[in-house]
């Protein structure tokens, strides 16, 4: 596993063609997208590179705020793709993940062949977000590992999301909930990307459910993006998210061979 400025990160690869790193948001390590079926949808046409994010599944665990600077989370991309030896891959990544595909268009955009960002949009929100994420805070503050998925355990059936399977409430219990308090007081430093968005050069999808508060920010950043399609997912909300690999299918495969070389 790579170094990215003296952090491990974890990665896996599954099946093969063109290299699409896939990488989840807040919380969720990558036994989410086995979980969520897009690696058993997906792997017949791109090589799948997924990738724990610092602080989750088993990539080292800062518990400093500095630590998660989004120079620092594209760094780790970067570091994955150095290690397979790629020059280009495509980049698809949900929620803060997403900012984080937002993030390699802004310091490393020669590395990208397509950007694919779903539940995340390029404009600030650092106002409107520090409530809910100081309310994590104190949450996670009094939490052990077990109590954290414990309340997501108890969380997901009111969204109408499955429950976790063993395998990944075993990497969920991998967690630090010190790295997640540090996590969030960091991303919420995270800058707006609105200013690369006439810049970004490689074809993009953006996506969102219909339902989300970020839907209409992420339509609007379609229109700014110069080869941008936009996918709108009726009645969906943000958490389930996850669930959509069976809508995004076609418009994945068909944005990654067409920025693919022949």
């Amino acid at each position: 596993m790579p170094y990215a400025h003296g952090v491990h990160i974890h990665y896996e690869t599954e099946g093969q063609g063109p290299p699409l790193v896939l990488q989840y948001g807040q919380y969720w390590p990558l036994e989410i997208w086995y979980e969520m079926n897009y690696v058993s949808v997906l792997k017949n046409d791109c090589q799948l590179i997924l990738v724990d994010a610092r602080g989750q599944g088993k990539s080292d665990k800062p518990d400093n705020p500095e630590a998660y600077r989004i120079e620092l989370m594209v760094s780790d991309i970067i570091a994955v793709v150095d290690d397979l030896g790629f020059e280009k891959v495509h980049y698809m990544g949900y929620s803060s993940a997403g900012l984080v595909g937002f993030g390699i268009a802004k310091f490393t955009p020669e590395r990208l062949s397509s950007l694919i960002i779903g539940g995340a949009d390029p404009y600030e929100d650092r106002v409107d977000r520090l409530p809910w994420r100081n309310e994590q805070i104190q949450t996670l503050e009094k939490q052990t590992v077990e109590d954290f998925v414990a309340g997501i355990e108890q969380f997901l059936p009111t969204a109408n999301l499955p429950p976790l399977s063993p395998r990944l409430r075993t990497a969920m219990l991998m967690h630090d909930p010190r790295a997640l308090i540090a996590w969030l007081r960091q991303s919420a430093e995270w800058p707006s990307f609105e200013d690369i968005l006439g810049a970004i050069s490689v074809p993009c999808l953006l996506y969102a459910g219909e339902d989300a508060e970020e839907y209409s920010q992420v339509h609007k950043a379609t229109q700014e993006i110069q080869d941008a399609t936009f996918v709108g997912i009726p009645d969906g909300g943000h958490l389930e998210g996850g669930t959509w690999v069976h809508v995004l299918r076609l418009h994945i495969t068909k944005i990654v061979a067409n920025a693919s070389p022949t």
